[in-house]
């Protein structure tokens, strides 16, 4: 997944004293600093997800960087794979097993596998910023007021020395970290419902994409495959609206789904392709048909974890299939006070439909007055919603 760069202003969560060490690491540490990153004389934005830093690594989106820096990036969805290329230097990521190889392409095969603790951040592919500047043969210079990280590539001209490049970007730099501030702020103190939609996209997805815009709230999408290619223009937008998507099988049978843990990963994976190709957005989160209970079993359930695939169910069920408009809007009102009465953030289930179409405006509206802010899933803090309460998933 990944999402195109419209500006080149951004910020990024880090920690300053800990930018261009580059170890193996385990697990990501709490972001704790604004770090603003320039590539020669701009800076640039990310617009997928945040560099952050885990045990003294500083972890980049990898396809991102890659576009900025003009190399190409291809996945390989059978072995789960990511080739990176620039010019006559390449590398390949093996994502299931955290190795590498750098070998020449007729060798790559062949090529020793070497360590490579890749990590994700809101389903976005993340690498070392060090290992990438190396490899590309970048310099980086360190500039700390902002603090900009900049890198360099060789030969090329500069006009602006690091201090300078601070002076010209300053009013944004400004901007920028107040911004990030608020958005910690809000992320501590505001309750957070989530909006959910299965099935789609189809003839209701876009007035359901003019509903949250009219309101100005986020939502999260799970698809079909097929129906993804016919709808591709209504996909696209909720990307560039800021919502969420992810996968939700290519045939929706049972029968065919939950045949094998092969086949149920099979059909999340085309999926997944086939949004990442439309959209460049490499999404991980998945809704299984019907829901993970019964059907996600402990070796189905195996098979996604090892494959780094987040599954999220829900624990709000609007009915919408079956309930009149009436009964729709009293049940999800219903659940939602009887989740708050427990300190339970509400993940809301509905479908792409007339019902919800016409229910919609008054459930956002009910939402707010109980003081919710309605947001996209957010990887970056995560909560488990899964019938089973796996904690890998």
């Amino acid at each position: 997944m990944f999402t195109k760069i419209p500006r080149l202003i951004t910020f990024f969560t880090l920690s300053i004293f800990l930018l261009f060490s580059f170890t193996i690491n385990v697990k990501a540490s709490t972001t704790d600093q604004i770090v603003f990153i320039a590539v020669n004389d701009e800076l640039v934005e990310f617009v997928d997800a945040r560099p952050f830093v885990a045990d003294g690594v500083t972890y980049v989106p990898l396809r991102s960087l890659a576009t900025i820096l003009k190399a190409n990036v291809f996945y390989n969805s059978n072995e789960n794979s990511v080739i990176i290329k620039k010019d006559s230097r390449f590398f390949k990521i093996y994502i299931s097993e955290n190795k590498y190889v750098t070998e020449a392409k007729n060798k790559m095969e062949a090529a020793e596998k070497l360590p490579f603790l890749i990590k994700t951040e809101n389903d976005r592919i993340m690498v070392p910023l060090q290992f990438i500047a190396e490899y590309f043969q970048l310099e980086i210079t360190f500039f700390e007021a902002g603090p900009i990280a900049r890198l360099i590539e060789k030969n090329d001209l500069l006009n602006y020395t690091d201090e300078q490049l601070y002076v010209k970007y300053k009013e944004e730099i400004e901007v920028e970290t107040e911004r990030w501030k608020a958005e910690r702020r809000h992320k501590k103190i505001n309750k957070i419902a989530y909006l959910t939609f299965d099935d789609g996209p189809n003839k209701h997805t876009k007035p359901i994409l003019d509903i949250l815009q009219e309101h100005d709230v986020k939502a999260t999408f799970f698809m079909i495959e097929p129906q993804i290619k016919d709808f591709k223009d209504d996909v696209q937008r909720m990307i560039a609206e800021g919502h969420m998507i992810g996968s939700h099988s290519v045939t929706h049978d049972k029968a065919t789904v939950y045949q094998s843990p092969k086949t149920l990963l099979d059909e999340m994976n085309k999926t997944r392709e086939t949004l990442l190709t439309i959209t460049s957005f490499d999404s991980r989160l998945v809704r299984v048909p019907y829901g993970s209970k019964p059907y996600l079993t402990k070796e189905f359930r195996d098979i996604l974890a090892n494959n780094n695939i987040q599954v999220w169910d829900w624990n709000v069920d609007s009915n919408d299939w079956r309930y009149s408009q009436e009964m729709l809007i009293s049940t999800v009102k219903k659940q939602v006070i009887g989740l708050e009465q427990k300190n339970i953030t509400p993940v809301i289930l509905f479908h792409n439909s007339l019902n919800t179409v016409q229910s919609l405006p008054e459930i956002i509206k009910f939402l707010k007055s109980e003081g919710y802010f309605l947001e996209a899933y957010d990887r970056e803090h995560h909560i488990m919603i899964n019938f089973w309460n796996d904690e890998r998933l």
